[in-house]
């Protein structure tokens, strides 16, 4: 019991779920499912999940529950966040998930939240089925494994620039015009989507574009899925004019929201989130951000004064690699005038960047996950962006050779070296279905918008890195067809490999006017005082003044097009 307790994390308030002989994801608990003859419960949870603490203080606390599964089942339990990469493979549509598997590690059946009089029935017939049908079960494993097997192939396609309009067009028909956002209820933040639109408003001059970004992030930062008292918002909303949330608040999603409201120019809600990260979020000492704050509806529903008085939700201090490094990407962009990039600034991009390498990065090892946590894609491509985009903030060339050896161990421990793009686990674990391979299209996509940069960067034909990039978009390509608005990630990177351009300066006023002016500007601080526009081969002459380099960006893009 006390071996769970430490190494499991349970609801805050009262449960018995620590009775359970949960055991970690491991080779030894495979085996003892293979050598009792019995199936695995697994469990994904995630330490903010409201839902998984219900199940903890019902489900998992019923006797007649607690006993069947000791009895009857090998139980793992898996935290999402820590472990993306299962999670992947065996998320039942939410969180709580409850998989009942093979000893082998293939699927039976499952389902999310299962109060407890559904468990015990599922947990007696489940058991019952497994004992007396192998041979079927058997049959059943094959077929979906040769499904899985030509998962990779199909995902792949041709890059048609059709496809960065096609998914545009997905997102202004899912635009909500009354409450901004997109779709209906639950209604998610979807902030690749905005992010799009942002971007594509300045490269398009396209005002409709940049008021529906707005509008949304209105909508969002006035209505309640943001706290209204300690800023930050909640991770979605259950009903579609965002008034209802479910309360946990999550770095990952703060992440693209920081820079959403920094490119939409909106200062007053970006203080109050970066002042809710910091304020909550942060380690003072490491600079480094924790990885979510647990939903409890009680507390967000006090005004300030009560909650003074009250304990605060508990904080997740579990450094996530990816989510961090994302958030150091959105502290790069031009419009965060509160994290300057320069060293010395404690509350800057350079202390996190300084911190979070220090912790996670070995040169020819990459990047691990979280403590004790083997590297995931994810961790990989959002760190060799940050990487990138530090060089380009000149604090200094340690960061290019960082850059370069993380593009370096990307290829090796996670490309596909026939169909190109990346996997999402480097292998090494490969129980149950981690030996299906799988491309994601977000990190697959994050991963060529890092490589353009790069590429344009060194300027090195014999490592190329926009090839690279390229692969890793056809590798997804045939997904947009069906992701839709899911997809804006990828219209992103796409459009990237389209028009992105250099700008030479070692002058802060010039490099920053460059990135206002230009989404997909990439500055390489080792020019002079002036700057210099180039799109692929061909310069522009040298300007000196902002408004001289936006004409000039603005004529390197008529050239590209």
């Amino acid at each position: 019991m006390a071996q769970a307790t430490d190494e499991f994390h349970f609801s805050p308030r009262p449960n018995r779920a620590s009775e359970i002989n949960w055991r970690p994801w491991s080779q030894e608990a495979f085996e003892q499912a293979r050598q009792t003859g019995r199936p695995i419960l697994l469990s994904i949870s995630a330490v903010w999940c409201h839902w998984c603490h219900v199940m903890d203080e019902t489900t998992y606390s019923h006797a007649g529950v607690i006993d069947l599964i000791n009895r009857e089942y090998v139980p793992v339990r898996v935290d999402n966040d820590v472990r993306p990469d299962i999670n992947q493979r065996y998320n039942m549509g939410g969180w709580p998930t409850t998989a009942f598997l093979t000893a082998s590690g293939d699927i039976l059946t499952g389902a999310t939240y299962l109060p407890p009089d559904q468990m015990a029935t599922a947990l007696t017939q489940i058991s019952t089925y497994y004992r007396g049908n192998q041979a079927e079960i058997a049959s059943r494993v094959l077929e979906a494994r040769k499904r899985a097997a030509s998962g990779v192939a199909r995902s792949a396609g041709e890059l048609d620039a059709g496809l960065v309009d096609l998914i545009l067009d997905a997102v202004k028909s899912a635009y909500d015009p009354e409450y901004g956002g997109f779709g209906n209820a639950p209604k998610f933040p979807q902030t690749d989507a905005i992010l799009l639109l942002l971007e594509q408003f300045v490269l398009r001059s396209d005002p409709d574009l940049g008021r529906m970004a707005v509008h949304t992030l209105e909508q969002m930062t006035g209505g309640g899925t943001y706290d209204q008292v300690e800023g930050g918002f909640f991770r979605y909303s259950t009903t579609q004019d965002w008034s209802v949330p479910h309360y946990e608040k999550m770095l990952e999603d703060h992440a693209g929201l920081v820079q959403a409201l920094a490119l939409a120019g909106m200062a007053d809600a970006l203080d109050r989130t970066t002042g809710y990260l910091d304020r909550v979020l942060r380690d003072p000492k490491t600079g480094l951000y924790g990885g979510s704050q647990d939903a409890d509806e009680h507390y967000y529903s006090m005004d300030a004064e009560e909650r003074a008085q009250s304990t605060a939700p508990f904080v997740d201090r579990r450094i996530y690699t990816s989510w961090n490094a994302a958030l150091a990407v959105a502290m790069s962009s031009p419009f965060m005038g509160k994290y300057p990039a320069k060293p010395g600034d404690g509350a800057g991009v350079h202390h996190l960047l300084e911190s979070l390498f220090k912790r996670a990065y070995r040169r020819g090892e990459g990047m691990t996950h979280a403590e004790g946590v083997g590297g995931q894609l994810g961790d990989q491509v959002w760190s060799l962006w940050a990487a990138v985009r530090a060089y380009q903030h000149g604090l200094g060339e340690k960061w290019m050779q960082v850059a370069l050896d993380l593009a370096a161990h990307l290829d090796d421990r996670y490309a596909d070296s026939q169909l190109g793009g990346y996997f999402d686990h480097a292998g090494g674990d490969e129980l149950g279905r981690l030996g299906e391979r799988i491309k994601p299209i977000a990190e697959n996509s994050v991963a060529a918008m890092a490589l353009i940069e790069l590429d344009i960067l060194a300027g090195d034909p014999s490592a190329p890195y926009r090839e690279r990039a390229r692969k890793a978009l056809e590798s997804v390509a045939a997904l947009p067809q069906s992701y839709g608005l899911m997809a804006a990630v990828f219209a992103r990177a796409l459009d990237r490999l389209r028009h992105a351009i250099k700008v030479s300066t070692r002058n802060p006023e010039l490099a920053h006017a460059a990135m206002v002016a230009h989404p997909y500007a990439v500055v390489d601080p080792t020019g002079d005082e002036r700057a210099v526009v180039c799109v692929g081969t061909i310069c522009l002459a040298p300007v000196s003044t902002p408004t001289a380099l936006a004409e000039a960006i603005r004529e390197a893009s008529r050239t590209r097009a």
